[in-house]
Order: structure tokens, then C-alpha cells, then sequence
């Protein structure tokens, strides 16, 4: 995952995309949620792996995608 630099000749700060962090958070939230009622005895440790494991096979094919276009 790269962090977006900022426009060039300009110094400051990297600028963070918060609107794409806002959708993953809100999906991560929907798939913990959704894993939680579906498997109500899965433990935390497994959500978040399960989660994190999702993020590594997701984020890039979206990654892929963006920079497509």
C-alpha cells in the first residue's frame, strides 16, 4: 500500500484519500458486523484475521482497477 504524495512542486504533507478510507472502513464494519451474526461463537482473533485476510486479496484487485481507469 502507497501512501499518495503530494501534487508536484508542492511541499507538505501526504494527502490521504478520505473518501476511499471511509468505504473500507464501512465495509470492514458491514463484514465484521455480518460475521458476527452469522458466527456468533467466533472469537475476535478470527474476525480480525478473517478481516485482514480480506483486505490483503481485496485491496489490491481494487488497487489494480483504480489504477486502470
Amino acid at each position: 500500500m502507497t501512501i499518495p504524495r503530494s501534487p508536484q512542486g508542492q511541499g507538505g504533507p501526504p494527502r490521504i484519500d478520505l473518501k476511499r478510507t471511509l468505504i473500507l472502513l464501512a465495509v470492514a464494519f458491514v463484514i465484521s458486523s455480518l460475521l458476527i451474526m452469522l458466527f456468533p461463537g467466533l472469537g475476535t482473533f478470527w474476525r480480525l484475521l478473517i478481516i485482514l485476510g480480506l483486505f490483503l486479496v481485496v485491496f489490491p484487485f481494487l488497487e489494480r482497477r483504480r489504477r486502470n481507469r
